[in-house]
């Protein structure tokens, strides 16, 4: 993997800004863009729908997008990716009615949810999946609180855009005090044929690993370390079946990383009060990749993973696996649009 990812985060009325940059610490670098104006009195962040009740009506299908230039097909619910978000609240009993309009089998599992198996929504294993043109009503009680994710678990239509947030409210007072809340979905997209790039892998897993160790390089590390010690390291990545920059199976070769369907090429907003604490609930919905985040000049404290509260840590930047979620709280502080949070 070559490439930073740096979206803006909390921002507006800026230039666009490159997302993909370089390398750090073995995942994609998320430096979250400190620039901001001040929110007026109406909310124009960029966000997925938000969906809220007990009854819900999702629709799968195909709907074109274009995130690099060239037109794809996406697999969406109601007709956007991510797919809405959900806003539940613990103790209700929900209602999901999941239609497909997809040419192939589709479903949805509630990645976290505790639900009863046969609605887990796992093919094969919970239930027989969602056949073309059928609707499959999804029905449970909600046992828990806290941030999670929904996805399917259909052939490649997760990495395709079939993914949304749930954010389940507590029945009680919520611990966690903030004074706006936003959904960070972050995701992979490949303009490939997943499945392709699946074939590829298969058959050669450094398919997207270009840099190779030379012969030139072997000479330098003799020069430097010895030759026993030049041919002990590269006897030890042959041992493992690696090459020494082989950090991910996919690279920004084909990967474009999105953040709550923003490219790129995109901004995504987000407006507070300075001095407002924010709750930014981060979801990697990437299909492999991690994400390192940080806000420069701005310390997070993270205070749920996984849709556990926790006792709060602070830190400057967190590593957020595949299928992780984590809320942090931050803090802002009385800037201008022109200079950076916490100045």
């Amino acid at each position: 993997m070559k490439h930073i990812s740096k979206p803006s985060l909390i921002l507006r009325n800026l230039s666009r800004r490159r997302f993909i940059e370089g390398l750090a610490s073995g995942g994609i670098l998320l430096v979250l863009s400190p620039w901001i104006k001040t929110a007026q009195a109406k909310e124009t962040a960029r966000l997925a729908v938000i969906l809220t009740g007990t009854e819900f009506d999702l629709t799968i299908a195909e709907t074109p997008v274009n995130y690099t230039g060239a037109k794809r097909m996406g697999t969406t619910i109601n007709g956007s990716i991510p797919a809405p978000t959900l806003r539940w609240r613990e103790g209700d009993t929900v209602t999901l009615r999941v239609t497909n309009r997809l040419a192939e089998e589709t479903s949805i599992h509630w990645h976290g949810i505790l639900p009863p198996y046969q609605m887990d929504g796992v093919p094969g294993i919970s239930f027989k999946g969602i056949a073309p043109g059928e609707t499959f009503a999804y029905r449970f009680k909600l046992q828990q609180s806290g941030t999670y994710w929904y996805h399917s678990h259909s052939g490649m239509q997760e990495q395709t855009g079939l993914y949304g947030a749930i954010i389940v409210d507590p029945i009680g007072a919520d611990p966690i005090r903030a004074d706006r809340d936003y959904v960070v979905q972050l995701s992979d997209w490949t303009d490939e044929d997943p499945m392709r790039v699946f074939d590829k892998l298969m058959n050669r897993s450094d398919y997207y690993n270009f840099n190779q160790q030379t012969a030139v390089d072997f000479f330098h590390d003799a020069a430097g370390e010895g030759v026993v010690s030049a041919i002990q390291k590269r006897h030890m990545w042959n041992m493992m079946r690696m090459n020494m920059t082989d950090l991910s199976d996919i690279s920004a070769y084909t990967y474009t990383y999105l953040m709550n369907g923003t490219s790129p090429a995109g901004n995504w907003t987000g407006l507070f009060r300075p001095g407002e604490k924010v709750r930014l609930r981060f979801i990697n919905s990437g299909a492999m990749t991690f994400f390192d985040v940080r806000i420069p000049g701005l310390k997070m404290s993270v205070v749920q993973t996984d849709g556990q509260n926790v006792e709060p840590v602070t830190v400057d930047e967190f590593r957020i696996g595949p299928a992780e979620t984590y809320d942090v709280i931050v803090t802002p502080g009385n800037c201008q649009c022109s200079c950076r949070l916490g100045c």
